[in-house]
């Protein structure tokens, strides 16, 4: 934790180790070979794990623990007790039988101040490795992903205030246009009830509508982190060689990165949204796409 310092000693604050947490949490592997043959072999590697990291004590006096903070609407913290890595921010107002409720402008109600909004660590992690030879061939396929954990968008907070995403255009469910007039059938109509427990049927201009996911709950710029991930394949052919000098050769090509599936926002990959080499994981803030590699491997064995 940095804490403030006198500015005569030349610096601004000092870190310090201020906390206590406890990492428990399983692995595991399993392997398998479904066939062999003398020229055919197929090879299966599961992997699943789950950790939890849970903050036993902070510095004295201290309960939370704000770790990083997203423009204006959410942050990340840490609670004595609970799993480290809480998103804080404005939730939805719901009435007694969980609907969202809606305010006298159209828009949705927000909680009075930040509430736990979801953690940014996955429940569960894992990946599935399939690899064949055949002769001299080879092949490997590796899919992984994640589920559980959550991040905050500050990209779509402000893709959506500033009518840049798609779904800021287009049709309504009426299937006239949503930036059209809403006395004629445009706009948008956020879906919930009245403070009275009547439905809303208030429909608001888009542009007004567009603006309400900055200024309401931040609730609604937080996505699931769950994806599944076509991580990489590879193919290979082992030249047969008779050296002296070199016993193996071997060429392949590969891919990484090849396909995405499962993400809450099609904008954003939840990979790139919730890792991080700090302490600064679950918030997005102009995350770049991802993007697909390929390459040639040449292999020698002397």
């Amino acid at each position: 934790m940095p804490l403030s310092i006198s500015g005569t000693t030349g610096y601004t604050s000092q870190i310090i180790n201020a906390g206590v947490m406890e990492n428990k949490g399983v692995e595991v592997k399993l392997n398998g070979t479904p066939v062999k043959t003398k020229d055919f072999e197929w090879n299966i590697t599961v992997t699943a794990a789950n950790n939890k990291n849970t903050v036993k004590e902070l510095i004295d006096g201290v309960s939370y623990y704000r770790i990083a903070t997203a423009p204006f609407k959410a942050e990340v913290g840490a609670f004595v007790g609970q799993e480290y890595g809480v998103i804080m921010g404005t939730d939805y107002v719901y009435d007694d039988n969980g609907n969202k409720v809606v305010d006298a402008s159209g828009l949705y109600a927000s909680t009075s101040g930040n509430v736990p909004l979801g953690s940014v660590n996955p429940t569960l992690t894992g990946g599935l490795l399939n690899s064949f030879r055949y002769k001299n061939f080879d092949c490997s396929i590796l899919f992984d992903g994640q589920a559980g954990g959550k991040f905050f968008s500050t990209s779509y907070m402000w893709g959506m205030y500033s009518g840049m995403l798609e779904e800021t255009a287009g049709l309504n469910e009426l299937g006239n246009e949503l930036r059209g007039d809403p006395a004629a059938g445009g706009g948008a109509l956020n879906e919930g009830v009245l403070s009275d427990g009547t439905v809303n049927t208030k429909r608001v201009d888009a542009e007004t509508w567009a603006g309400g996911f900055y200024s309401g709950p931040a609730a609604q710029n937080v996505f699931s982190s769950d994806f599944i991930k076509l991580r990489e394949i590879t193919v290979g052919y082992t030249l047969p060689i008779k050296s002296n000098v070199i016993s193996n050769l071997k060429v392949s090509a590969y891919g990484r990165n090849l396909a995405l599936w499962g993400p809450d926002t099609k904008h954003f990959d939840p990979e790139s949204a919730t890792t991080s080499s700090g302490n600064v994981q679950g918030i997005e803030g102009g995350a770049l796409p991802s993007v697909a590699t390929f390459g040639l491997n040449l292999g020698f064995q002397f």
